[in-house]
């Protein structure tokens, strides 16, 4: 019995997890130290609906507006331009969103350390194993929705028109450079307003069922998409927020957003699919 508890304990420090501590909550959810839910304002089914549509809009705006004024005032290939546009047009602005949240919730007494609000603690091995988990999952899950729909639609390219572009070759590398700023800000900007700022408020008002609202309205968020990549986001739009809310963790989001996001770039730049 002692040998058994004592392999049970080393199991749980591989984890991350103290001897005498429990993982995980009654509902399956990470326990760790964070805002009290009566210190963490609500964000409920009209907010977040606001939020997330403003963020829509803002999306919609770029791709249909600023970006073909941007490629027809530079001449430059579309996909730059939609890095510039979407930095200005919709990170910019989603970011001073979500700015101004935090700031009217930090209130004295209200709130303890802003690491603690986002759910941005340093990662244990619990949390890798979920992001890498979760990566491996959306990775596996949108392949396979993927390759279904070029099957039905004969080969046809999934990618919205915004983000196509010829295969990166000699005299067009510079364009991975101007990727690497875009994408820190776009993960980062992303995880930051959807899951730590959003998502822990949205816990206070639907409880353990949050990740799934915070899901359904982030697909929404892609609504200027084309339908067939609508598809393919399912499964990140919905994977992603459960593993965040379950670890309590925003950085297990960032690494299978980059992961994801990463991945589809690369795959684009090299010709690769």
């Amino acid at each position: 019995m002692r040998s058994s508890r004592c392999h049970f304990v080393a199991r749980l420090n591989l984890f991350g997890v103290r001897a005498g501590e429990w993982p995980l909550t009654a509902n399956g959810f990470e326990r760790r130290e964070g805002p009290e839910p009566n210190r963490v304002p609500p964000l409920g089914l009209g907010g977040s609906a606001a939020l997330f549509g403003a963020g829509a809009l803002l999306l919609f705006l770029t791709t249909r507006v600023a970006v073909p004024a941007f490629v027809s005032a530079t001449g430059a290939e579309t996909v730059v331009m939609w890095f510039l546009a979407a930095s200005i047009v919709l990170f910019g602005p989603l970011l001073l969103m979500a700015a101004l949240l935090l700031y009217r919730e930090r209130r004295p007494g209200r709130l303890g350390s802003l690491g603690a609000r986002l759910w941005l603690r340093p990662m244990n091995g619990g949390d890798w194993l979920w992001g890498v988990g979760g990566l491996a999952a959306v990775g596996v899950l949108t392949g396979g929705i993927g390759a279904a729909l070029r099957m039905l639609q004969d080969g046809k390219n999934l990618h919205p028109t915004f983000m196509a572009f010829e295969p990166l070759g000699p005299g067009r590398y510079w364009i991975l450079s101007a990727w690497l700023p875009f994408v820190v800000l776009n993960i980062v900007g992303e995880e930051f307003v959807w899951r730590g700022v959003a998502l822990p408020r949205q816990e206070v008002a639907f409880g353990r069922r949050a990740w799934l609202v915070n899901g359904i309205l982030w697909l929404l968020f892609h609504a200027a998409f084309p339908w067939q990549v609508l598809l393919t986001l399912v499964p990140i739009t919905l994977l992603l927020p459960y593993v965040v809310q379950r670890r309590r963790s925003t950085w297990a989001g960032i690494v299978i957003h980059a992961g994801f996001g990463a991945m589809g770039f690369l795959v684009l730049a090299f010709g690769l699919a």
